[in-house]
């Protein structure tokens, strides 16, 4: 009997096998006289403690096992085999969707807290230009908020330009997009208060490097604004046009 044999191998007494499967010592050796066969059920956990395939078990012991028992053997030994394999990919969609939750849930305490945030504090000299491109003086532009450094990268805070008067009053503020518009190269500004949009004499096309401390932009009267000569040609040719905030509230 293959069961005697292998447990004689693995130095079991009867009562050592009996224990390891939570059987009696006299179900073993029912077993192993072929006077009785062991539940499917314990095949698993046999084959196991004996050291042997489940299919090795089978095959030693066929002669003595009835056909519909062998049968019933290996289709149980299937479905346990499909159950494992949908457990086990049970628990990967599992751990997979608790690493997702919790990797979502601290993005959104990061992102709660600021912790995404970058302070801007910049006070940045601009030439200003006649609508014809010449020369017209000096203004300072500064600019105190915060800025994303994920996602839209948008700015919310003063974007104060001392020859705009609007622009420096208390409680006006700033939100320049980074890439929300059509026009190549420029980006979205629009000022507000309280929730409110206004229309400050600013056009929205604004073009502004990353660093935020070179950029270029047109008045609504045609009067250019600009670090860099080299953002006039930008500002007064067709490419660049006014597109107007669609709240319009005037001071």
């Amino acid at each position: 009997m293959l069961i005697a044999e292998a447990r004689k191998q693995k130095n079991m007494t009867q009562k050592d096998l009996a224990a390891a499967l939570h059987v009696s010592d006299r179900a073993v050796s029912k077993w192993e006289r072929g006077a009785g066969f062991p539940d499917v059920s314990l095949l698993e956990p046999l084959a196991d403690a004996l050291g042997l395939q489940v299919l090795e078990l089978l095959r030693g012991e066929e002669q003595e096992m009835p056909e519909m028992t062998v049968r019933h053997a290996v289709s149980l030994l299937v479905r346990q085999a499909r159950e494992r394999t949908r457990r086990r990919w049970g628990e990967i969609f599992g751990s997979v969707l608790l690493l997702a939750m919790t990797g979502f849930v601290l993005f959104g305490i990061l992102d709660y807290s600021g912790a995404f945030l970058r302070p801007v504090s910049l006070t940045v000299t601009a030439a200003v230009y006649t609508p014809a491109g010449e020369p017209a003086g000096e203004t300072t532009v500064t600019m105190e908020g915060e800025r994303q450094i994920l996602g839209d990268q948008s700015f919310v805070g003063r974007f104060a330009i001392e020859a705009v008067e609007g622009t420096c009053r208390e409680g006006v503020t700033a939100q320049i997009q980074w890439d929300a518009m059509d026009v190549e190269g420029f980006q979205d500004i629009l000022y507000c208060r309280s929730g409110e949009f206004l229309t400050l004499g600013v056009e929205r096309l604004l073009y502004i490097t990353e660093s935020m401390e070179s950029f270029g932009l047109r008045l609504e009267d045609g009067t250019l604004i600009a670090t860099d000569e080299s953002y006039v040609p930008l500002l007064i040719s067709d490419y660049h046009y006014a597109i107007r905030p669609v709240f319009s509230n005037q001071f």
